[in-house]
Protein backbone atom coordinates (compact mmCIF):
# COMPACT_ATOMS: atom_id res chain seq x y z
CA UNK A 1 0.00 0.00 0.00
CA UNK A 2 2.61 2.36 1.01
CA UNK A 3 4.54 2.34 -2.84
CA UNK A 4 0.79 3.38 -4.58
CA UNK A 5 1.64 7.32 -4.14
CA UNK A 6 5.84 6.83 -5.59
CA UNK A 7 3.71 4.60 -8.30
CA UNK A 8 1.63 7.24 -9.07
CA UNK A 9 3.56 10.03 -9.28
CA UNK A 10 6.21 8.25 -11.71
CA UNK A 11 3.30 7.36 -14.20
CA UNK A 12 2.48 10.62 -14.09
CA UNK A 13 5.76 12.06 -14.46
CA UNK A 14 5.82 9.77 -17.73
CA UNK A 15 3.01 10.59 -18.81
CA UNK A 16 4.29 14.45 -18.37
CA UNK A 17 7.23 13.49 -20.67
CA UNK A 18 5.69 11.42 -23.43
CA UNK A 19 3.23 14.73 -23.94
CA UNK A 20 5.88 16.94 -24.15
CA UNK A 21 7.87 15.21 -26.72
CA UNK A 22 4.28 15.06 -28.59
CA UNK A 23 4.36 18.43 -28.55
CA UNK A 24 7.70 19.32 -29.33
CA UNK A 25 7.13 17.06 -32.57
CA UNK A 26 4.18 18.77 -33.28
CA UNK A 27 5.78 22.11 -33.60
CA UNK A 28 8.70 20.65 -35.47
CA UNK A 29 6.48 19.00 -38.01
CA UNK A 30 4.40 22.02 -38.27
CA UNK A 31 6.92 24.62 -38.48
CA UNK A 32 8.85 23.12 -41.23
CA UNK A 33 5.50 23.34 -43.27
CA UNK A 34 4.41 26.11 -45.34
CA UNK A 35 1.10 26.03 -43.98
CA UNK A 36 -2.58 28.40 -44.33
CA UNK A 37 -4.61 28.87 -40.89
CA UNK A 38 -8.37 30.15 -41.68
CA UNK A 39 -10.93 30.75 -39.21
CA UNK A 40 -14.74 32.01 -40.36
CA UNK A 41 -18.36 31.27 -40.10
CA UNK A 42 -20.80 28.48 -41.37
CA UNK A 43 -24.03 27.89 -42.24
CA UNK A 44 -26.15 24.63 -43.25
CA UNK A 45 -29.88 23.80 -44.27
CA UNK A 46 -31.03 20.30 -44.87
CA UNK A 47 -33.30 17.21 -43.34
CA UNK A 48 -32.96 15.22 -40.40
CA UNK A 49 -34.79 11.83 -39.38
CA UNK A 50 -34.45 9.13 -36.87
CA UNK A 51 -33.46 5.95 -37.47
CA UNK A 52 -35.62 2.44 -36.58
CA UNK A 53 -38.83 5.15 -36.23
CA UNK A 54 -42.46 3.53 -36.43
CA UNK A 55 -44.69 5.46 -38.67
CA UNK A 56 -43.81 7.55 -41.61
CA UNK A 57 -40.95 9.54 -41.75
CA UNK A 58 -41.69 13.40 -43.13
CA UNK A 59 -39.66 16.26 -44.36
CA UNK A 60 -38.13 17.74 -41.07
CA UNK A 61 -36.49 20.99 -41.76
CA UNK A 62 -32.84 21.11 -39.91
CA UNK A 63 -30.69 23.67 -39.82
CA UNK A 64 -26.56 24.77 -38.21
CA UNK A 65 -24.68 27.73 -37.77
CA UNK A 66 -21.30 28.60 -36.28
CA UNK A 67 -17.89 28.79 -36.73
CA UNK A 68 -14.84 27.01 -38.72
CA UNK A 69 -11.57 26.74 -38.31
CA UNK A 70 -8.76 24.90 -40.48
CA UNK A 71 -5.04 24.18 -40.65
CA UNK A 72 -4.55 23.26 -44.18
CA UNK A 73 -0.49 22.19 -46.27
CA UNK A 74 -0.33 23.74 -49.21
CA UNK A 75 -0.25 20.29 -50.69
CA UNK A 76 -3.67 18.50 -50.46
CA UNK A 77 -4.83 18.08 -46.58
CA UNK A 78 -6.39 20.30 -43.86
CA UNK A 79 -7.57 19.40 -40.38
CA UNK A 80 -9.59 21.80 -38.25
CA UNK A 81 -12.48 21.85 -36.18
CA UNK A 82 -16.33 23.18 -36.20
CA UNK A 83 -18.21 24.40 -33.05
CA UNK A 84 -21.45 25.22 -34.21
CA UNK A 85 -25.57 24.95 -32.99
CA UNK A 86 -27.75 22.21 -35.06
CA UNK A 87 -31.42 21.78 -35.19
CA UNK A 88 -31.86 18.26 -36.03
CA UNK A 89 -35.26 15.69 -35.50
CA UNK A 90 -37.42 14.37 -37.45
CA UNK A 91 -40.92 14.85 -38.18
CA UNK A 92 -43.20 11.47 -38.42
CA UNK A 93 -46.80 10.65 -39.19
CA UNK A 94 -48.80 7.85 -37.56
CA UNK A 95 -51.84 5.45 -38.28
CA UNK A 96 -55.16 5.05 -37.71
CA UNK A 97 -55.18 8.62 -36.79
CA UNK A 98 -53.22 9.84 -39.01
CA UNK A 99 -51.65 12.28 -36.61
CA UNK A 100 -48.05 13.98 -37.19
CA UNK A 101 -45.44 14.17 -34.12
CA UNK A 102 -42.62 17.10 -34.77
CA UNK A 103 -39.79 16.35 -32.88
CA UNK A 104 -36.31 18.88 -32.58
CA UNK A 105 -33.45 17.84 -31.08
CA UNK A 106 -30.59 20.71 -30.75
CA UNK A 107 -27.03 19.96 -30.15
CA UNK A 108 -24.34 21.99 -30.17
CA UNK A 109 -21.82 19.96 -32.57
CA UNK A 110 -18.09 20.35 -32.70
CA UNK A 111 -16.93 17.73 -35.72
CA UNK A 112 -13.21 16.80 -35.69
CA UNK A 113 -12.26 16.96 -39.83
CA UNK A 114 -9.72 16.06 -42.16
CA UNK A 115 -10.28 17.07 -45.11
CA UNK A 116 -8.40 15.78 -48.67
CA UNK A 117 -7.84 18.48 -50.99
CA UNK A 118 -7.82 17.42 -54.85
CA UNK A 119 -5.84 20.62 -55.96
CA UNK A 120 -3.18 22.44 -53.96
CA UNK A 121 -3.25 25.87 -51.64
CA UNK A 122 -2.81 28.36 -54.66
CA UNK A 123 -4.96 27.27 -56.95
CA UNK A 124 -8.27 29.36 -56.78
CA UNK A 125 -10.91 26.43 -57.11
CA UNK A 126 -10.47 23.46 -54.49
CA UNK A 127 -12.89 20.28 -54.31
CA UNK A 128 -12.46 18.41 -51.73
CA UNK A 129 -13.85 15.02 -49.62
CA UNK A 130 -13.58 15.03 -45.81
CA UNK A 131 -14.53 12.99 -42.47
CA UNK A 132 -15.15 14.64 -39.10
CA UNK A 133 -15.62 12.07 -35.85
CA UNK A 134 -18.56 14.71 -34.78
CA UNK A 135 -19.53 15.40 -30.86
CA UNK A 136 -22.65 16.33 -30.30
CA UNK A 137 -23.91 17.93 -26.75
CA UNK A 138 -27.67 18.53 -26.11
CA UNK A 139 -29.29 22.10 -25.55
CA UNK A 140 -32.98 21.10 -26.09
CA UNK A 141 -35.84 18.68 -27.08
CA UNK A 142 -38.94 19.37 -27.57
CA UNK A 143 -42.11 17.83 -29.57
CA UNK A 144 -45.15 19.31 -30.90
CA UNK A 145 -48.11 17.00 -31.56
CA UNK A 146 -50.53 18.14 -34.87
CA UNK A 147 -54.23 16.10 -35.52
CA UNK A 148 -55.30 15.01 -39.25
CA UNK A 149 -56.59 18.52 -39.79
CA UNK A 150 -53.28 20.47 -39.11
CA UNK A 151 -54.03 21.88 -35.54
CA UNK A 152 -52.00 21.69 -33.06
CA UNK A 153 -52.53 19.78 -30.20
CA UNK A 154 -49.49 19.24 -27.97
CA UNK A 155 -46.25 21.18 -27.15
CA UNK A 156 -43.65 19.92 -24.52
CA UNK A 157 -40.15 19.98 -23.51
CA UNK A 158 -38.75 16.09 -23.83
CA UNK A 159 -35.22 17.01 -22.69
CA UNK A 160 -34.85 14.56 -20.12
CA UNK A 161 -36.13 11.54 -21.93
CA UNK A 162 -33.39 11.86 -24.64
CA UNK A 163 -29.44 11.30 -23.92
CA UNK A 164 -27.28 14.46 -23.59
CA UNK A 165 -24.45 13.17 -25.55
CA UNK A 166 -24.26 11.94 -29.19
CA UNK A 167 -21.53 10.80 -31.21
CA UNK A 168 -21.28 9.72 -34.70
CA UNK A 169 -19.70 10.22 -38.13
CA UNK A 170 -19.77 13.47 -40.54
CA UNK A 171 -18.75 12.61 -44.52
CA UNK A 172 -18.91 15.66 -47.13
CA UNK A 173 -18.25 16.54 -50.25
CA UNK A 174 -17.91 20.44 -51.80
CA UNK A 175 -15.85 22.78 -53.22
CA UNK A 176 -14.15 25.98 -51.59
CA UNK A 177 -14.09 29.10 -54.24
CA UNK A 178 -11.21 31.53 -53.62
CA UNK A 179 -13.14 34.99 -53.42
CA UNK A 180 -9.74 37.30 -52.73
CA UNK A 181 -6.42 36.44 -51.38
CA UNK A 182 -6.72 35.39 -48.22
CA UNK A 183 -10.88 34.58 -48.93
CA UNK A 184 -12.39 31.62 -49.54
CA UNK A 185 -16.24 30.67 -49.66
CA UNK A 186 -16.73 27.48 -48.92
CA UNK A 187 -19.49 24.65 -49.98
CA UNK A 188 -20.05 21.22 -48.67
CA UNK A 189 -22.98 18.37 -48.87
CA UNK A 190 -22.73 16.76 -45.63
CA UNK A 191 -24.07 13.49 -44.10
CA UNK A 192 -24.17 12.75 -40.61
CA UNK A 193 -24.53 9.01 -39.25
CA UNK A 194 -24.96 8.93 -35.37
CA UNK A 195 -23.59 5.97 -33.53
CA UNK A 196 -25.30 6.73 -30.32
CA UNK A 197 -28.82 5.90 -28.97
CA UNK A 198 -30.99 8.90 -28.54
CA UNK A 199 -33.46 8.02 -26.39
CA UNK A 200 -32.38 7.23 -22.74
CA UNK A 201 -35.28 4.34 -22.86
CA UNK A 202 -36.36 2.01 -25.60
CA UNK A 203 -35.00 0.88 -28.56
CA UNK A 204 -32.49 1.62 -30.40
CA UNK A 205 -32.68 5.57 -32.45
CA UNK A 206 -29.93 6.93 -34.30
CA UNK A 207 -29.81 10.62 -35.57
CA UNK A 208 -29.51 11.09 -39.14
CA UNK A 209 -29.03 14.35 -41.00
CA UNK A 210 -28.22 15.55 -44.50
CA UNK A 211 -27.17 19.26 -45.30
CA UNK A 212 -26.07 21.90 -47.51
CA UNK A 213 -23.46 24.09 -45.80
CA UNK A 214 -21.98 27.55 -46.83
CA UNK A 215 -18.88 29.22 -45.54
CA UNK A 216 -16.53 32.25 -45.70
CA UNK A 217 -13.23 31.64 -44.25
CA UNK A 218 -10.12 34.24 -43.89
CA UNK A 219 -6.72 33.01 -43.84
CA UNK A 220 -4.59 34.16 -40.59
CA UNK A 221 -1.50 32.28 -41.60
CA UNK A 222 1.56 33.17 -43.72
Amino acid sequence: MTDQPQYSTRKYSSMKKILFTLAIACAVITGTMAQETAVGVTAGIGHSWLSDQAGRTLGHPAWNVGGTFIYSTTRHWGFGFDIKYSREGRTTRYAPDDYVERANLDYVRVPLRVTYFFSELDKDVRFKLSLAPTLGFLAGARYRIFDRDGHEVSNNSFKDQVNGFDFGLTFGAGVNFRVSERAWLTTELAYYNGFANVAKDGGTTLNRNLAFNVGLIFGIGR
